[in-house]
């Protein structure tokens, strides 16, 4: 790949709003649970610990059947650099370890632990409450072993790609990095955890911050939130402004337009740089986290605390009690829905994240996954569509955030005419879904995109 040309990052990233081309403005529906405190929810009868719940390598359980396991004990390590390690968030006992459906669609291994909710909860109330200042004191904390905690915590992307932290904070001398970016916008409609995170833990999100800048060499930092989280925005600028930390860190205020929270959207719109196709944040001297993962960085570090549980959104018009709950990770998802009184009587489908991008879940047997930030319950009126033809009327061209033509696409595709979309930058789609949101003909763009990458694999390798 060519050299990228960098422009400056901007001096102030206060004081304006920052946006990107492109993009849509779907209706919020946040008002259904971005008032609703984070909650700790009963422990189901058994965890489901999938070995694929990250991207790279699965990991390999070092676990066997009939084990015993405590809470945060190592079931599965890590199976290469680009790979997480998996830990019981329970006590109990190995009932089996065997293939499981994913949210995929594929068998994947997977450790199932009868829960023994007396040992548990007892493990859970012996815990310290593992808060983290924001202005911690980072002298103790060298930056190979803040990538190491992370490696050890099996920590991975919170926001949905699920990407191993460790290698995101692994320096590298030749892609040296200058920006640390938390992502704050969330701006999938009716997810709103990350926002309760930011109001009740703005600490650990800061310092998990400071750690990352440390371990990356990055000499600036920003925690990038949309308006119409003001609370939010507000609370973090009196975190950093009441800590009087050394390091460069600024609160940036986005426009609310979807998709903002993609890395190629966002980090353009704070940086005024572009990923370059086939590239990554680092080539352009950026580190990308989301706000989540920096608090669960920080206890890591701090506390060596295991990745054992997170805070999702169960939402939406088919939910009886909608909610921000922590939720210990292998969780099913029914058992979920089941204490939040169930399903209504109309409820259509379930999503696993937003409504934009998050895949339908075929089960609710399907547990909760390390990057699952969401699960949103439609209802079939609101998940009814019928596809027709295509009006050439261009609103997925003005709204695509990559600059892409889908109608052209998603033509080619259907044709079977698959080296033609390559040419055209069928992979250069980053499948939110904005084309599809806009199409007044209802057509499922992204649904074709995502078979035509599938048979892009399949041709053969250009010599």
């Amino acid at each position: 790949m060519a050299p990228v040309q960098m422009k400056a990052i901007p001096e102030r990233l206060e004081g304006r709003r920052f946006t990107f081309a492109g993009g849509a403005h779907p209706a919020e529906h946040k008002h259904l649970t971005e008032n609703l405190a984070i909650e700790r929810l009963p422990l189901p009868p058994e965890i489901i610990l999938s070995t694929v719940m990250h991207a790279g390598a699965p990991s390999r359980p070092v676990v066997a059947k009939k084990d015993a396991v405590t809470r945060g004990q190592l079931v599965a390590e890590a199976g290469g650099f680009v790979s997480a390690a998996v830990h019981s968030p329970v006590c109990g006992t190995v009932t089996d370890i065997a293939p499981v459906p994913h949210q995929s669609g594929r068998m994947v291994a997977a450790i199932l632990i009868k829960v023994d909710a007396e040992q548990t909860t007892a493990a859970i109330a012996a815990e310290p409450a593992r808060t983290v200042a924001a202005d911690l004191d980072l002298s103790p904390y060298a930056p190979e072993s803040i990538a190491a905690s992370a490696r050890d915590a099996g920590l991975v992307g919170l926001g949905g790609a699920a990407f191993p932290t460790a290698v995101k904070l692994t320096r590298n001398p030749s892609k040296p990095t200058e920006i640390v970016i938390l992502n704050g916008s969330e701006c999938e409609p009716y997810l709103t955890a990350d926002h309760r995170l930011m109001l009740e833990d703005p600490a650990a999100i800061v310092a998990g911050l400071r750690l990352a800048m440390k371990a990356t060499g990055a000499t600036r930092g920003a925690i990038a939130v949309e308006d119409n989280k003001p609370d939010a925005i507000r609370t973090l600028r009196e975190t950093l402004r009441a800590a009087h930390i050394p390091e460069k860190i600024a609160v940036a205020r986005l426009k609310t337009k979807y998709p903002q929270g993609g890395e190629r959207s966002l980090i353009p719109a704070v940086t005024g740089r572009a990923v370059p196709v086939g590239g990554f944040p680092p080539d352009i001297g950026v580190a990308i986290l989301n706000v989540g993962t920096a608090a669960a960085l920080a206890r890591a570090v701090v506390y060596k605390q295991p990745l054992i549980e997170r805070v999702l959104t169960l939402t939406g018009p088919g939910v009886r009690q909608p909610g921000n709950l922590l939720v210990p990770i292998g969780t099913p998802i029914g058992f979920l829905v089941a204490q939040r009184g169930g399903l209504t009587a109309d409820a259509g489908r379930v999503v696993l994240g937003g409504p934009m991008m998050g895949p339908c879940a075929a089960s609710l047997e399907l547990p909760v996954m390390k990057g699952m930030s969401g699960i949103t319950v439609m209802t079939a009126a609101a998940s009814a569509s019928e596809e027709q033809p295509c009006i050439r009327c261009g609103r997925c061209v003005d709204a695509c955030p990559s600059g892409l033509m889908p109608a052209a696409l998603a033509r080619l595709v259907i044709k079977r005419r698959i080296p033609e979309a390559v040419a055209l930058h069928l992979n250069a789609c980053v499948e939110c879904g904005t084309c599809t949101y806009v199409c007044p003909s209802r057509i499922p763009l992204v649904q074709y995109f995502r078979s035509g990458k599938i048979l892009a694999r399949q041709l053969p390798a250009r010599t």
